[in-house]
């Protein structure tokens, strides 16, 4: 086993992908016999066969598999070091592509991006807007900002914040008016459809809020707002997005029991990448220094 090295797990992928010595000889740039009693060395050094014999193929055993997809791993690890030191080399480059709410992206990171396009010139991004759960491991995207209770144990992610919330309306209507939570119960509502159930807001509003209420629904942050600054009803919106919006004025206080904790999320693997580790170390260190200016909150 300590005589078992790199070159001779080269071997045994060389001989898996191709299955049979000849197509693996060429791509090694190695004698067909050379090849033939290197792979009977590495066989009789580890004491297991790696591949059954058959007449035109070589098929990996269990335990040749396993070395395949280690040196396919290795294989990946290097390229992944390789590319991110010559992207600190020469600058970041490529392509990030991230997942969020209409909200957040309003919010919080087209400032973000912007900032960090400002000295990464050479990178591009894309940005897919959605209230679901977006999988990271489907590879739609290489980042993800959200709104959640909690980080999937699967994902690699940083808290950056929380995401308060209260009821909004106009302020034509309610600035300066001593209101109680009974009285804004009475009012006309905008609540969110059934696709952000999992928004503490909703599951709120429809254990507080009488049914007949509740007159508009919509499937966003966005939405909602926009119905209140329209003069619909009252609602519940983040208050970093309720703050900063026209012609809205919070009344009632901060309901801490259904705040959101803000996350960026990425797949283990994808945080490998130098220029996703640093854009969302850049993430984090902008959302400190301007935290109140960017919620509207004093930090």
């Amino acid at each position: 086993m300590q005589k078992f090295s790199w070159d001779d797990l080269k071997v045994v992928v060389a001989v898996g992908e191709y299955g049979n010595l000849s197509r693996a000889s060429d791509a090694l740039a190695m004698n067909h016999s050379t090849l033939f009693r290197r792979l009977g060395a590495i066989e009789s050094a580890l004491g297991i066969s790696l591949f059954l014999r058959r007449r035109t193929q070589y098929v990996p055993t269990v335990a040749g598999a396993e070395l395949i997809s280690l040196g396919h791993r290795i294989d990946d690890d290097v390229t992944a070091v390789m590319q991110n030191i010559t992207e600190e080399i020469r600058g970041f480059s490529g392509e990030i592509r991230i997942t969020t709410s209409d909200a957040l992206l309003n919010d919080y990171l087209n400032p973000l991006i912007a900032s960090f396009a400002s000295s990464n010139p050479q990178i591009s991004f894309q940005v897919s807007i959605g209230n679901e759960a977006m999988n990271l491991f489907d590879g739609g995207a290489d980042v993800a900002f959200r709104a959640t209770s909690g980080a999937p144990e699967h994902l690699s992610g940083r808290k950056v914040g929380t995401a308060v919330w209260a009821v909004y309306g106009l302020s034509r209507q309610w600035k300066d008016k001593a209101v109680t939570l009974e009285c804004l119960k009475e009012q006309r509502w905008a609540s969110f459809s059934h696709s952000m159930s999992k928004l503490k807001a909703f599951s709120w509003i429809e254990n507080t809020i009488p049914a007949q209420n509740i007159v508009f629904r919509g499937d966003s942050v966005l939405s909602v707002a926009s119905a209140l600054s329209s003069g619909i009803g009252i609602g519940l919106l983040p208050c970093m997005h309720g703050d900063q919006a026209r012609g809205l004025v919070q009344i009632s206080p901060v309901l801490n029991d259904i705040s959101e904790e803000l996350w960026f999320l990425a797949h283990p693997d994808v945080r490998k990448s130098a220029k996703i580790r640093e854009f969302m170390n850049h993430c984090i260190q902008y959302i400190t220094e301007n935290r109140s200016r960017i919620s509207g909150i004093a930090p």
